[in-house]
């Protein structure tokens, strides 16, 4: 019996160290194997060096980094809708700083709504503080310096509340109510639009491209005139776009026309090839999409495959700033850098491999339309607009809500930092970040408040008075630093904008927090006088 177990204990040990000797020869494969995938992955994958911490590349988008499209032809978008900055502090800076940058911008979209300096029949429509002839010779004079072209855009159909609000154009309308969309049905209209078009392009005798607009057109056909035609709503539009065609080519032979495209990419037009036939070699789509993710109906809109039918170049919008918030103090870089890396996959997908898209427009709007409040002025979104470039240029993800350092941001996407010198507006930038911090605070603050001082305490005066004079007190401290950067950012906007923009500005996004603190001063006032408490019950 003791043999037996001798001899079974001597099996059991050799079969223990077998395994054990197989277990490492596992674990020295495994290792070996685990840096051999590493060093291959490396190779394959540079890590981005980080300009501070807050720049960074989601782990996720390391491996989708493909090269970019710095040939792809970029124009920027200048949205002027009742908020121009002044043409002599703002576009041979301007002009000169994108030129310097050298990221394939080709020129800029000048979108001037009321601020042309018009004459004879038209010089009551415009913006008082628009801009002058001298201006207008100005930023032509600036563009050829630097070698960019201008392409004005100027609405056709609809967003002309600029012209439509006015008592004399209230006939004009296409619906009574809404001062939006002008009546293609009526003769006048066409008048109207021939003055306005030949003083346009007077002013830009170097353009060879001209945008009519078009979008978001809500067409009723209500005007008397329309009664009488009986034409659907699509052929309207497509005839009221031949008629401006006409009149554009008229004017100046020859030039492009581009139009947006959403009306067109309806299903009216896009299933009724016979209506988009009418436009054939007439226009140019503009297809703009500010979303972060295209959805499919979108990514297959059935337009890709028919707008090459019928038009020789097919362009695409995206927006750096505006159109996200009808509010917005600050521009939200994230947003539109992830807008701009969408299109850049999209335009690099299989969709475009037989008819590539000819440009992209990357749009900066002021206001959602003439009647709504300025949103991102211009200066908050030099960052957005930097990574949106370097985004298109090289598809690599660099994005920093929070930095208002025009120096670190140009070093980040490998610049020369002395750019900054010429930006027009930085001060704004750096001014404006610095507010939005302040006045976090101050929300921060008038929250805890009522955390200590609820509706119902003060209802019957029952607040424990220390606690209120410490936080009015610090209340008083920081709305008095607000009147003081209130001032100083006064100072700086003054050197790019009017009066009049200023006062808007202040108005809708400080001039509420300060009524706001004030009101708290007042409804406060009993509550801080209080010295002595009755018993509970309160009521």
């Amino acid at each position: 019996m003791p043999f037996i177990s001798s001899q079974y204990i001597h099996r059991r040990s050799n079969y223990i160290i077998k395994y054990f000797k197989v277990i490492v020869f596992l674990i020295l494969l495994f290792t070996v194997y685990l840096r051999w995938s590493l060093l291959s992955s490396n190779n394959e994958t540079k890590l981005i060096e980080h300009v501070n911490d807050n720049i960074y590349l989601p782990r996720a988008n390391v491996q989708s980094i493909k090269h970019g499209r710095l040939d792809l032809a970029k124009y920027i978008h200048l949205d002027l809708k009742g908020a121009p900055p002044k043409a002599e502090n703002f576009y041979e800076l301007f002009f000169n700083f994108l030129e310097k940058l050298q990221m394939g911008i080709k020129g800029v979209v000048i979108e001037y709504e009321d601020t042309l300096p018009l004459e004879g029949n038209l010089a009551n429509i415009t913006h008082r503080n628009g801009y002058t002839k001298l201006d207008m010779k100005l930023i032509e004079e600036s563009a050829k310096k630097h070698q960019l072209e201008i392409i004005p855009l100027i609405q056709t159909f609809g967003h002309l509340e600029w012209i439509l609000k006015l008592r004399e154009y209230e006939s004009y309308r296409d619906d009574p109510d809404l001062p939006m969309v002008i009546s293609p049905c009526f003769n006048l209209t066409y008048v109207l639009f021939e003055d306005l078009l030949q003083q346009t392009l007077n002013m830009h005798p170097n353009s060879n491209i001209i945008h009519i607009g078009c979008d978001e057109v809500t067409l009723k056909n209500l005007h008397p005139h329309c009664q009488a035609k009986q034409m659907s709503v699509s052929e309207t539009y497509i005839e009221h776009i031949r008629r401006i065609v006409d009149i554009v080519r008229k004017i100046r032979p020859g030039i492009r026309i581009l139009i947006w495209d959403d009306i067109l990419r309806g299903s009216s037009f896009i299933h009724n090839e016979k209506l988009l036939r009418q436009l054939e070699g007439l226009i140019e789509p503009v297809s703009w999409n500010y979303y972060t993710t295209f959805d499919d109906n979108y990514k297959s809109l059935s337009g890709w495959n028919i707008y090459p039918k019928f038009f020789k170049n097919i362009w695409a919008a995206s927006a750096f700033k505006g159109g996200l918030h009808r509010f917005s103090m600050i521009t939200n870089s994230t947003h539109h850098v992830l807008n701009n890396r969408e299109w850049l996959h999209f335009i690099e997908s299989s969709t475009f491999q037989h008819n590539p898209i000819s440009a992209i427009i990357l749009t900066g709007w002021s206001r959602f339309d003439h009647f709504m409040p300025i949103c991102d002025i211009l200066p908050t979104s030099y960052a957005s607009l930097l990574y949106s470039l370097h985004v298109l240029n090289t598809d690599e993800y660099l994005v920093d809500d929070s930095n208002r350092d025009c120096d670190i941001l140009l070093k980040s996407i490998n610049k020369e930092s002395t750019l900054c010198d010429t930006l027009p507006g930085r001060s704004i930038w750096s001014s404006i970040f610095s507010l939005k911090f302040h006045l976090l605070k101050i929300q921060n603050r008038l929250k805890l408040l009522n955390t200590i001082a609820p509706e119902y305490n003060r209802k019957y005066l029952f607040v424990r008075r220390y606690d209120l004079k410490s936080r009015l007190s610090e209340l008083q401290f920081l709305l008095k630093k607000l009147l003081q950067n209130k001032q100083k950012l006064n100072q700086h906007f003054s050197n790019l904008y009017s009066k009049d923009v200023i006062d808007e500005w202040i108005d809708l996004y400080l001039t509420p927090v300060e009524n706001q603190i004030n009101r708290t001063f007042i409804e406060y006032a009993p509550v801080y006088h209080k010295t002595i408490w009755e018993r509970r019950p309160l009521t």
